[in-house]
């Protein structure tokens, strides 16, 4: 470069590992694996009331301007302008509020659950088991089309019975996210189940061999658990050669 000057790029901008971030609402070996939150008309649905409010007193202090602040309405004048200011500050903080809750509320997809966590002053978390998630039911009402949000109703098993989640963006996307976790759970839970299968095999004669039935019989068990994902093909020709060796 001229007059010895060198040329530096920019550093790589680094991204927050989620799982660390929540890691204190997370198990051990708990992984996040989508974390989503919900569409700005949340907060506008929770502090409708507030911005009427809000809007309120942005129109009494419109009617204060008319109204002469001297003689025998000097009285209303005054009394307008306090009207305006209490009105907007109740507003401002009530939308400032919903807003910072908006901010901080989380749907978390883990390896195992489902979590909403959220909160200002003190802090929340509710969880629903992927286990425990019989069906998923994913609505589209007129005005989140429109805006770009859904609905999606969690079926459980457990007393609760539903779980819903009102204001999801991209509601589809978050469906398929859960099914993906779900089944990776499935996979997770029935690996361990295989391992201690094939760990733990029945018990074998002294001399430790096999007739030709039994053979057959667990070679067929392992190519079935091979076709359905749970032990990989290595794993299979390796326990196949370990039954052939022990005719």
């Amino acid at each position: 470069m001229p007059g010895g000057m060198s040329e530096t790029s920019p550093a790589p901008a680094t991204t927050e590992d989620p799982t660390e971030r929540f890691a204190s609402l997370l198990a051990s070996e708990e992984r996040i694996l989508v974390v989503r939150q919900r569409h700005w008309a949340t907060f506008i649905n929770a502090a409708r009331w507030f911005v009427l409010v809000l809007v309120a007193g942005l129109l009494v202090g419109l009617l204060r301007e008319g109204v002469p602040s001297g003689g025998i309405l000097g009285w209303l004048h005054s009394s307008l302008g306090w009207g305006f200011g209490v009105l907007v500050l109740i507003g401002l903080l009530g939308v400032g509020w919903y807003y910072l809750e908006w901010r901080r509320e989380r749907y978390l997809v883990t390896t195992r659950r489902v979590i909403e966590a959220g909160g200002i002053i003190s802090t929340f978390s509710r969880d629903t088991s992927l286990q425990m998630i019989t069906d998923m039911l994913v609505s589209h009402p007129w005005l989140g089309r429109i805006l770009g949000y859904g609905q999606i109703d969690l079926l459980t098993a457990s007393e609760g019975g539903t779980n819903r989640i009102r204001f999801l963006p991209k509601a589809d996307e978050f469906k398929r996210s859960l099914l993906d976790a779900r089944h990776e759970y499935e996979l997770e839970v029935g690996g361990a189940k295989v391992v201690h299968e094939v760990a733990a095999p029945p018990p074998a004669p002294a001399d430790g061999k096999l007739s030709g039935a039994e053979v057959d019989s667990s070679i067929t068990h392992l190519a079935g658990l091979r076709d359905r994902g749970l032990i990989t093909a290595e794993e299979f020709e390796q326990k196949k050669q370990e039954l052939l060796d022990r005719l």
